[in-house]
């Protein structure tokens, strides 16, 4: 009860920030789970009307669409994690961090503080990340 009566008052102090965070939950619920899932039902349905039904071979293996994407699913989806595993490990994403990580202005007030820290100089390290913290 107490956690409603709490949401509710941060409702009343600041509708416009309640209303933009709905804002961001069905922005990321939308593109990141619902468009996709249509996005890969429909490019499924595509696949089987270009490849499977102008492809006679193919149309005499895969009789029916649910065929076509059980085993589509079994196969396009495994490869798509590994191709992302090798994204997130080996190619792109690392050096994709480490830009965006030399390119964030907090990121780099963060490894300031860390090394001012580490020689001493606490009170410097305070002043630097104070404009994060407000």
């Amino acid at each position: 009860m107490v956690s409603i009566t709490r949401r509710v008052e941060s409702i009343k102090r600041s509708p416009r920030m309640f209303a933009l965070r709905l804002w961001s939950y069905f922005r990321r619920g939308h593109s990141t789970y619902l468009v996709f899932l249509m996005s890969f039902a429909n490019f499924v349905v595509i696949q089987y009307r270009l490849l499977i039904e102008y492809i006679p071979v193919l149309k005499l293996v895969f009789s029916s669409l649910a065929a076509f994407a059980i085993t589509f699913f079994l196969v396009y989806v495994p490869l798509a994690v590994v191709i992302g595993w090798l994204d997130y490990e080996k190619l792109a994403v690392p050096v994709d961090t480490a830009l965006a990580a030399k390119a964030s202005p907090w990121v780099k007030d963060i490894a300031r503080a860390l090394i001012m820290i580490a020689e001493g100089r606490n009170g410097e390290a305070i002043e630097v990340l104070k404009k994060w913290a407000e």
